[in-house]
C-alpha cells in the first residue's frame, strides 16, 4: 500500500533527528476488568470502546518499552526496532491487540450495542492480508439496524478510524502528563498517514477494484463477507440516505443475500465530492507538534513553569464530521489539564463544543491517597444526529474517576460516566448513557 512507504520513508528521516532521551522508557498501562452495562448487553460483550482502547495502548506501551530496553544504552536502535515494529504489525502482520485489532473492534462495539455479533478476523493472522473483515454478521441485522438505528449506521463505519485516532491522542497524552516516555513518534505517523491514504482512497476506482475481488473472494458464503467493504464508501452513502431502506442495495452478485459493499458507482457526484473533502480535510491531523516530537513549550505564568502544547484533530462522526482544537496544559505544581474545542459540522450548518478533563488531582480521604480526574463537556450537535438536521440539540457529559496510586507496580481506579444524547469519540453510544468502569493500572519497568 502506498501509505505504508510513505509512512516508511517519514521514519527513515526523523529516526536520526529523534531527541535524546536519557531516561530509562517506562510507562503506565491500564488492564480493564469492569465496564457496565456494555459488557452485559443480554449476555458478555467484550471488548467494549474503551476497554478496547485500554488494551491496544497498553499493547504498543509495553512493546515499546520492552524494545527499547532491549537495546540498552542504544537508544536509536531502540526507536529503530520500535518503529520497524509498528511498521510491521501494522501492515503485515496485524496482531490482536494492535493498532489494526483496535480498528475492527471499534467497529464490532457498534455492532454490539445493538445486540449484534460479529467476529475480528485479525485473529485469522493473515499475514499480509489486503484487507481484515469484521465477519459474521448477519443481513437481517444490518436490515434492523439501518431501519431502526440509521444514525448508528453511519457511525458504525467511520468507527474504525475514531479508534485509531483516539489511540494517538491517549498516547500523545500519556507522554505529555508523564505517565509514559516510550517512544511512539512511528506509531502517530504510521495512523495519520494511514488514516488519510483510506479516507482519499474513498469513491476511486482502485477502491472499486478492491470491491469487486472482495465479492468474488467471498463469493456465497455470507458469513465471510465483511460488514461494510470500504468504510468511507459506505459512511458516506448511508449518511446522505438515512431513511433509504438497506434491502435498497440490492443482491449481493453472487446472487445470494445483500450486496453491501459501496463503489463510487453507487454514489451521487454530490457525495463523491463530499467523501473527496473528507479526505482533504483529514490533512489537519498533521497539524501536531507530536509528530515531530515537540513536548510543548515552557511559560512562566505567576511565578510558576506553564508547559503547554496543541495539536489539531479531524474526526468522521455520525452526522458529518468534528474539527478539534486540543490544548495540553501543566504546570510544576502537577495541575494537569486537558481541554478540547469542538466544531461539529454536518450538511447545514455548524454546532459549538467544548470539553475540559482535570488530570489526577491529588486528594486525601482519612489518610490514604487517591487522584481524582474529572472531566465535562457541553455542546450543540445536530437534534436528530443528521446529516441534513438544522435544529439544535443541547448536551453533555460528566466523569469523575478515581485512582489508588500506583504501589510498587500496582494500582486500580473506577471511573463513572454519565452522558445525554450526541456524539462522543471513544463513547459507543449516541443515546444517553451512564457506564461504571473499573481496572487495573501497572507501571512497566
Amino acid at each position: 500500500m502506498k501509505w505504508v512507504f510513505v509512512a516508511a520513508l517519514c521514519f527513515a528521516l526523523l529516526v536520526p533527528f529523534a531527541f535524546a532521551d536519557d531516561a530509562k522508557p517506562t510507562a503506565t498501562i491500564e488492564v480493564p476488568v469492569i465496564d457496565l452495562p456494555d459488557m452485559s448487553n443480554g449476555r458478555l460483550r467484550a471488548p467494549t470502546m474503551p476497554e478496547s482502547l485500554d488494551l491496544s495502548s497498553a499493547f504498543h506501551e509495553t512493546a515499546a518499552v520492552a524494545l527499547q530496553h532491549a537495546f540498552g544504552e542504544h537508544q536509536r536502535r531502540g526507536k529503530w526496532a520500535v518503529g520497524v515494529f509498528d511498521l510491521i504489525t501494522l501492515s503485515e502482520v496485524p496482531l490482536p491487540f494492535s493498532d489494526i485489532w483496535l480498528h475492527e473492534e471499534f467497529h464490532r462495539a457498534v455492532l454490539s450495542s445493538r445486540g449484534i455479533g460479529s467476529r475480528n478476523d485479525v485473529y485469522d493472522l493473515n499475514v499480509g492480508a489486503d484487507e481484515i473483515s469484521v465477519s459474521h454478521v448477519r443481513d437481517e441485522d444490518l436490515i434492523r439496524l439501518k431501519r431502526d438505528h440509521p444514525a448508528d449506521q453511519v457511525r458504525l463505519q467511520e468507527a474504525g478510524i475514531e479508534g485509531e485516532l483516539m489511540l494517538t491522542r491517549r498516547l500523545e497524552k500519556d507522554h505529555f502528563f508523564g505517565h509514559s516516555n516510550a517512544w511512539h513518534l512511528p506509531l502517530y505517523w504510521l495512523v495519520k498517514i494511514g488514516t488519510r491514504e483510506y479516507l482519499a482512497s474513498g469513491a476511486t476506482k482502485d477502491a472499486d477494484v478492491d470491491t469487486d475481488n472482495m465479492n468474488r473472494k467471498e463469493g456465497a458464503d455470507v458469513a465471510r463477507r465483511d460488514f461494510t467493504g470500504h468504510d468511507f464508501n459506505g459512511w458516506v452513502y448511508d449518511l446522505f440516505r438515512p431513511d433509504e431502506p438497506y434491502t435498497a442495495r440490492g443482491t449481493h452478485p453472487s446472487g445470494v443475500g445483500i450486496n453491501r459493499y459501496r463503489k463510487s458507482t453507487d454514489l451521487t457526484p454530490e457525495e463523491r465530492a463530499f467523501l473527496h473533502r473528507q479526505g482533504r480535510w483529514s490533512l489537519i491531523n498533521f497539524l501536531d507538534p507530536n509528530l515531530v516530537d515537540f513536548d510543548g513549550a515552557d511559560l512562566r505564568v505567576a511565578g510558576r513553569t506553564l508547559t503547554v502544547n496543541a495539536n489539531a484533530a479531524h474526526f468522521l462522526t455520525s452526522f458529518g464530521y468534528t474539527i478539534d482544537a486540543n490544548v495540553f496544559l501543566r504546570d510544576d505544581a502537577r495541575h494537569e489539564m486537558f481541554i478540547t474545542l469542538h466544531d461539529y459540522v454536518n450538511g447545514e450548518r455548524d454546532f459549538p463544543g467544548v470539553e475540559v478533563e482535570w488530570l489526577d488531582h491529588a486528594v486525601s480521604v482519612r489518610g490514604r491517597q487517591f487522584t481524582v480526574t474529572p472531566r465535562v463537556g457541553v455542546w450543540l450537535q445536530p437534534a436528530n444526529q443528521r446529516f441534513r438536521d438544522t435544529d439544535a440539540s443541547a448536551g453533555g457529559l460528566a466523569s469523575l474517576r478515581v485512582a489508588t496510586p500506583v504501589r510498587g507496580r500496582f494500582g486500580s481506579f473506577v471511573e463513572l460516566e454519565t452522558k445525554s444524547a450526541g456524539w462522543v469519540a471513544g463513547n459507543v453510544h449516541l443515546d444517553p448513557a451512564v457506564a461504571v468502569r473499573f481496572g487495573l493500572t501497572a507501571r512497566l519497568w
